[in-house]
């Protein structure tokens, strides 16, 4: 397996490929703003951009999923079976250099789709098949997650309602009506986002309550693709307020098990948060996003750029110091240890990160439980658990499924 990344590789030798600029920073929408009456990302780079045929003779748009600095997420159908899956679209032009790798099979390609494509494990999301063109690669993942904003919202526990099953209708008659199209957009809304008002939501609403739509037996002219509700982590942790400490072992337990896997494959995910875990009703987690991913070699590497996000930043990273992206990695489980145990983050600010304690927790944790996440967390990476400590730890060992 030949790995090419950071400094060391150019991807201006493979001749075809024009250098990367620098990224943006990666924002995932979570809420609606002002923002809502324009279009989708998606729909605004998609509307006037012609598809390769052999991606849209395999797959059928759908409502897009989220959108970053590196490209933007869309659901799809797979035409032969009828499945749904995840479609990522990176744009070329930002991978960063150092974001490249040379996969055996397929060439020079973005670090996201050569670590999906080697990698396989339940916890981590699955590679299914990727595409090409000038503008984007069209990275096709299973799609999975329960959609926790909308399971909130309705008060279901997750659990589909007559509204969901009347979105799902919708979308079928707007596939044999021919709007969905692989190569335009597909859903009609005025809005991107969920709990907002539009024509699509009016015929919803009657078909929830059992009337007419109208004018659902008329052909539907393509539209903007719309948002769809998150599947993340950080979705379920708004739904559930906290989970109990079983819960939260069980859910820890995966991600644990998944970055334990990554790391005797020398790879490091680098942006661990809530936002990069998609979870469903089952408590299943699956994680996402390795578009800052880096493979580690065997003799180690020290950093001296910050890839993740700020509130799961290391305090050796907050102090601009070279780091072990291996240690990063596991103080920024040990804030997502204590955000889904507690529900919120614990620390106000970056310099309670690099000297201060975190925010006492308002709920009573087990002592096993407490000295794991205090490990975790110690402010000197020399002193901080290693993924092989922590795997093994008691409080981890014990998790089961809850009931």
């Amino acid at each position: 397996m030949t790995v090419l990344a950071d400094a060391s590789f150019d991807p201006t030798a493979q001749g075809h490929i024009s250098p990367p600029l620098t990224p943006a920073m990666n924002s995932l929408d979570h809420g609606s703003s002002a923002e809502d009456s324009k279009p989708t990302v998606s729909a605004r780079y998609l509307q006037n951009h012609t598809l390769v045929p052999e991606f849209t003779q395999q797959y059928t748009l759908g409502d897009e999923l989220g959108s970053g600095g590196f490209g933007f997420v869309v659901s799809a159908v797979r035409n032969s079976d009828q499945k749904e899956v995840a479609v990522k679209f990176i744009f070329r032009e930002k991978v960063p250099v150092y974001g490249w790798a040379k996969d055996p099979e397929l060439g020079v390609v973005p670090m996201e789709v050569y670590v999906l494509r080697n990698v396989s494990h339940p916890n981590i999301i699955g590679f299914l098949d990727v595409f090409q063109d000038v503008r984007y690669f069209y990275l096709v993942m299973e799609l999975h997650g329960t959609p926790w904003s909308a399971a909130a919202a309705n008060g279901n526990g997750g659990k589909p309602n007559i509204a969901d099953l009347a979105q799902a209708t919708l979308n079928q008659q707007m596939k044999n009506s021919g709007s969905m199209s692989g190569s335009t957009s597909t859903t009609s809304s005025e809005s991107s986002f969920p709990g907002s008002t539009s024509s699509s939501s009016s015929s919803l609403n009657q078909l929830a309550e059992g009337g007419s739509s109208g004018g659902l037996d008329e052909p539907l002219k393509p539209a903007l693709l719309v948002r769809r509700t998150s599947c993340d982590l950080f979705e379920c942790i708004e739904h559930h307020s906290k989970f109990s400490e079983s819960q939260a072992r069980v859910i820890i337990k995966q991600i644990i098990e998944c970055v334990y896997y990554l790391n005797s494959r020398g790879i490091c995910h680098r942006d661990i948060k809530d936002e990069n875990i998609v979870i469903d009703n089952d408590f299943v987690v699956k994680l996402i996003d390795f578009g800052s991913a880096v493979i580690i070699p065997p003799q180690g590497k020290l950093f001296d750029r910050f890839y993740g996000t700020i509130n799961y930043a290391s305090p050796e990273i907050l102090k601009g110091e070279k780091y072990k992206a291996e240690a990063a990695e596991i103080w920024s489980l040990g804030i997502l240890l204590y955000t889904v145990l507690y529900g919120e983050v614990p620390f106000n600010d970056p310099m309670q990160a690099i000297s201060g304690s975190y925010i006492p927790p308002r709920v009573q944790s087990s002592s096993e439980c407490v000295h794991l996440l205090n490990w975790m967390l110690a402010k000197s990476p020399e002193q901080r658990a290693t993924i092989g400590d922590v795997i093994k730890h008691p409080w981890i060992v014990g998790a089961s499924m809850p009931n």
